[in-house]
């Protein structure tokens, strides 16, 4: 996702650790932060963090697009192993990205790092901004889902995997148990947040709505599954609606990098 907003005297937030501006964790994501707001490689107006984010959001969708591909060709196992290398790696650049970052939802906190008119701002720049960020909550959503959803609709038939057909159902106290895991998770955090931190209602919120998230993708496998029983035939459905909203995250990532960077800069 573009950045975009004034990064500047944004307080730094390492997950349990107090903050301590003079830690040599906080001193290299300091580093990072200074880094990725020097100039860009991409656009006069860019950042390398915001050329960074766009080209890695790009080659995700590049990647998720191949992977479906291969898919398409019944390359079952080769389809699962990019899959999972993808969305690791795609995991891993979004927290990394939160630490360094100090992530937030700055387009409404303010115009600040948009160049162009009011109206502009308000009726094209917000609202394709907004479907962006839906669209990604969504897109990631669907992904975790899928991943394991995978594995479970399919088998292994000599040295590839294929998609079995029958009906898929996660058993009663099985989804019960996955569901206490993750409050009994999210309380263990809670607890490591009040005592490790002297104002934890910012980070509380944050973890809140990762496990809110991740008991939401434990929960779409029971709705789901009464409209699409069959394993197979969800997991190509589902496939199929992912790699679409992915190909619209690309899309309204890159309008909202070009409104930013080269049609409205800011100029300084």
């Amino acid at each position: 996702m573009p950045e975009h907003g004034c990064w500047a005297n944004k307080r730094i937030d390492v997950g349990f650790l107090p903050y301590n501006e003079y830690s040599p964790l906080t001193w290299q994501i300091s580093s990072v932060k200074t880094l990725l707001e020097q100039p860009g490689f991409l656009a006069p107006s860019g950042t390398i963090g915001a050329d960074i984010s766009y080209l890695l959001a790009l080659v995700f969708t590049i990647l998720f697009l191949v992977a479906w591909r291969m898919a398409k060709k019944g390359q079952g196992t080769r389809h699962h192993k990019l899959i999972l290398v993808s969305m690791v790696a795609m995991i891993v650049y979004f927290v990394a990205y939160y630490y360094a970052r100090s992530l937030g939802v700055l387009s409404f906190e303010g115009r600040e790092g948009f160049g162009g008119p009011d109206e502009i701002y308000d009726n094209v720049f917000v609202p394709v901004l907004t479907i962006h960020l839906i669209l990604v909550t969504f897109g990631m959503i669907l992904a975790f889902y899928m991943i394991p959803q995978g594995f479970r609709a399919s088998e292994k038939k000599g040295e590839d995997y294929r998609l079995k057909s029958g009906d898929l159902k996660m058993q009663p106290r099985t989804f019960k148990i996955v569901m206490f895991t993750i409050f009994g998770c999210w309380a263990v955090v809670q607890v490591l947040l009040l005592v490790t931190r002297p104002s934890p209602f910012g980070a509380s919120v944050a973890y809140g709505l990762i496990f809110a998230t991740v008991a939401l993708v434990a929960s779409l496998e029971k709705l789901i599954e009464k409209f699409l029983p069959d394993g197979s035939r969800r997991h190509r459905i589902l496939g199929r609606t992912t790699m679409v909203i992915y190909a619209l995250i690309l899309v309204t990532s890159t309008a909202t990098y070009l409104m930013l960077y080269f049609i409205y800069p800011v100029k300084h």
